[in-house]
């Protein structure tokens, strides 16, 4: 899913200008309708030039939000994204412990899942903001993976 973002201060720059000059002209227009029923376009100009510019920085303003909403709802996203894959990974690992014989080892790799649940949720949840893509990687002890299922303990 790719969220359409304003990804600069020119391009909001920008779309404030415009939006100025439009009230701008609109304004203009309604000069040219005051000034055929008798009021001097002298009188008006000054207040088309405010206009303009209360418009521009309204859609400034507005642009300028809406960038950070978007980027507010990306972090969101990454973070769902990170979480779903880490957590999946850790239940996995415990739902193959099932088929295990060896107690001992299976007690062993449903508590590492269980720990490494623990730390995704300690590691990844306080730093949401802080990234621009999921982290699929975070630094596993060895004996987490899927691997050592069956396998003997690490030394």
């Amino acid at each position: 899913m790719r969220l359409s973002r304003i990804h600069t201060r020119t391009d909001r720059l920008i779309a404030g200008l415009l939006v100025g000059l439009f009230l701008f002209g609109l304004s203009d227009l309604l000069e040219i309708l005051l000034a055929r029923m008798g009021i001097a376009p002298v009188d008006t100009i000054l207040n088309n030039v405010v206009i303009g510019l209360l418009g521009a920085a309204a859609a400034y303003l507005w642009v300028r939000y809406e960038s950070e909403r978007q980027a507010r709802a990306r972090e969101k996203l990454i973070l769902a994204i990170e979480l779903n894959h880490h957590i999946r990974n850790a239940l996995a690992l415990i739902s193959e412990c099932a088929s295990l014989q060896d107690e001992q080892v299976k007690y062993r790799l449903i508590d590492a899942a269980i720990e490494r649940i623990d730390r995704v949720l300690t590691e990844l949840v306080p730093t949401a903001g802080e990234t621009q893509g999921p982290r699929f990687f975070l630094d596993q002890p060895e004996d987490l993976g899927p691997a050592s299922i069956g396998g003997d303990p690490p030394a």
